[in-house]
């Protein structure tokens, strides 16, 4: 990565490799609506390389239309030039503008389209990756203090990330790390004790929802997810009425397999049954949030570019969370 926060014009008046050059055609065309200037560099995020589940498109793909776009929200008249960050054969650009509501992150990147030529296009979710980096760029925006690098950080995991179809053995692999615990937790036996409170409280609202204690399984949930469960419970009751059906629960509970700690975000990946012989599809995850002390299970209906990531098996082999450890743990 090589860091500038700099005017974008003394960026551009710089020494310029081909993927600098690519970017500063693109900055100086969008600022004079110079559509074929624009065009020669530029490609639609859905016609690049390395797509992931979700696609991203305009109506009006149009060059024009593109220009068009990026002037309503940004002014790029007033860009800095953040950083530039490798992954694998992909080039991104970071970079602030002012927008209405204030300074805002945002990126293009230079990669390999479908017709394996090299071109310039926006970071979407398209491309996971990417994504999540500029995701991590704009968090360091918004909440600095949130967000500074940790020093000596342990964590007991790194996976490569295949971006070009290899693992970690392109010019500028780029390479997830994350500390967890594998285990083989039985959510339905409550003769077996939680190793965690986070465990425990798993356990009870897995169990509240077996038992049909719908407010008490809502209540696990964070406000907003809280809102969509009660939703969702109201639908299938409303359905099994209409059918004339009785009340369906859960008539068995998994097994957790790995608890991936971001603290204060966990990821809990269960599968539904006991023992090793689990396989990547099998599995599912939660998000638990721990926050005042107690924890709350989040993102239900919703997704990010991570569930992007984490649900796409060309990106993330879930087989890694019964690896045995990159490093020993921290006494």
């Amino acid at each position: 990565m090589k860091s500038y926060n700099i005017p974008f014009d003394q960026f551009a008046a710089g020494p310029l490799d081909k993927e600098q050059t690519m970017f500063v055609t693109v900055v100086q065309a969008i600022r004079k609506a110079d559509a074929a200037k624009f065009k020669s560099v530029w490609t639609s995020p859905n016609q690049m390389k390395g797509l992931g589940t979700t696609i991203i498109t305009l109506a009006d793909g149009s060059p024009e239309n593109w220009i068009r776009q990026a002037r309503s929200i940004f002014n790029f008249d007033n860009l800095k030039v953040i950083a530039q960050v490798q992954l694998g054969l992909r080039t991104m650009f970071i970079w602030d503008s002012m927008t209405k509501d204030g300074a805002r992150r945002n990126a293009f990147y230079v990669g390999f389209d479908k017709n394996n030529q090299l071109r310039l296009s926006a970071v979407s979710s398209s491309i996971p990756v990417a994504s999540m980096v500029l995701n991590a760029f704009y968090a360091a925006q918004t909440e600095p203090d949130a967000y500074k690098p940790l020093p000596n950080i342990n964590l007991r995991y790194e996976y490569p990330i295949p971006l070009d179809g290899n693992a970690g053995t392109s010019a500028h692999p780029v390479f997830l790390e994350f500390d967890g615990s594998p285990m083989d937790f039985p959510l339905g036996d409550e003769k077996v004790k939680p190793p965690t409170s986070l465990l425990e409280f798993f356990r009870n609202a897995a169990l509240a929802h077996q038992k049909g204690k719908d407010d008490l399984y809502a209540s696990s949930f964070t406000p907003k997810s809280a809102d969509k469960v009660r939703q969702w419970l109201a639908s299938m009751k409303s359905r099994r009425r209409l059918a004339n059906q009785p009340p369906q629960m859960p008539s068995t509970l998994g097994n957790v397999k790995f608890v991936l700690n971001a603290e204060p975000v966990f990821l809990v990946f269960e599968a539904p049954t006991a023992g090793n012989d689990w396989t990547p599809k099998d599995l599912t995850y939660s998000y638990i949030l721990h926050e005042g002390g107690g924890y709350k299970i989040a993102n239900y209906f919703y997704s990010t570019d991570l569930d992007d990531f984490l649900q796409n098996p060309s990106f993330f082999d879930k087989g890694i969370l019964k690896s045995a450890l990159t490093t020993p743990p921290s006494k």
